[in-house]
């Protein structure tokens, strides 16, 4: 049985390193299988999806502890059906949840049974599923991962970019997507505002260690870019040391890129001042 709990580490920490604080408990509220995890710095809180009771928890950034979040999202009225991926707009106070064909807007501090305020269905041919996504506030831009492909599961991935205010049945501006993108599988998706730049994590089809190895990786591609173009660099691919990765975060002050790994079971930082 898995041990559900938000463990913080040293920045520098390595190796068989031990937390400096855990969130963890029954008064947490959180469960087993909790895929994204999101911090918001401009107002110090930690954001996870709790897929088994299709809410959505908002915690101190301070939390320790068995503490309960400050705010959950649950209920009837908020369509939330068990999403494990979400991911937080700080700058204009909203929480999206990519769910089945769609993307599920919240207003940051929503609290309860409350429905969304927007709500996007990409109108493509390309895949009925939404995966994850991210936001551009400098550029006013939304990117979602669609397709029939998901991870573990070979198919059809596609970046799409649309306005971030998009709502109800829309097309997308631009789609990035094709063989030469290398993109079989989206677990996360991360955007650098100051330089329109996207970073996606691929994991790779497939759950074995074997063939996940040779397809992992993360690729970084412009917000501008549309059809079938080549990542303009990557992490991992070919003999690389990402196994199975599963999330990431940009650290821009120290011109870092930190990656989390399923079959490493590891959270490895790497030097990338090329995105920064």
């Amino acid at each position: 049985m898995a041990h559900p709990q938000i463990a913080v580490f040293a920045r520098l920490a390595e190796g068989n390193a031990t937390a400096t604080r855990k969130i963890e408990g029954q008064a947490t509220l959180m469960s087993r299988t909790m895929h994204a995890i999101f911090y918001d710095e401009i107002h110090d809180e930690i954001v996870v999806p709790q897929p088994f009771a299709c809410a959505v928890l908002t915690f101190r950034g301070g939390a320790r502890g068995e503490e309960p979040p400050v705010r959950v999202i649950s209920g009837p009225r908020t369509k939330l059906a068990g999403s494990s991926s979400l991911a937080i707009d700080p700058v204009n106070n909203e929480i999206l949840v990519p769910e089945s064909g769609s993307v599920l807007v919240f207003p940051r501090e929503a609290d309860g049974d409350v429905a969304p305020i927007r709500t996007l269905q990409p109108d493509t041919d390309l895949g009925r599923r939404v995966g994850p996504v991210a936001v551009d506030p400098v550029r006013n831009l939304m990117v979602v991962a669609t397709g029939t492909g998901s991870e573990g599961e070979e198919g059809a991935v596609h970046l799409m970019i649309f306005n971030r205010t998009d709502q109800g049945k829309v097309k997308p501006l631009r789609v990035i997507g094709g063989p030469k993108t290398g993109l079989n599988s989206i677990s996360r998706i991360q955007v650098y505002p100051p330089r329109g730049e996207i970073i996606v994590v691929v994991p790779g089809p497939g759950s074995g260690v074997e063939m996940a190895t040779e397809t992992a990786f993360v690729g970084v591609w412009s917000i501008d870019d549309r059809g079938d173009v080549p990542p303009r660099w990557t992490i991992g691919g070919p003999y690389g040391t990402l196994k199975k990765p599963r999330g990431v975060v940009l650290d821009s002050k120290n011109k870092a890129v930190i990656v989390s790994d399923k079959f490493l079971n590891a959270v490895l930082t790497f030097h990338f001042p090329e995105i920064f």
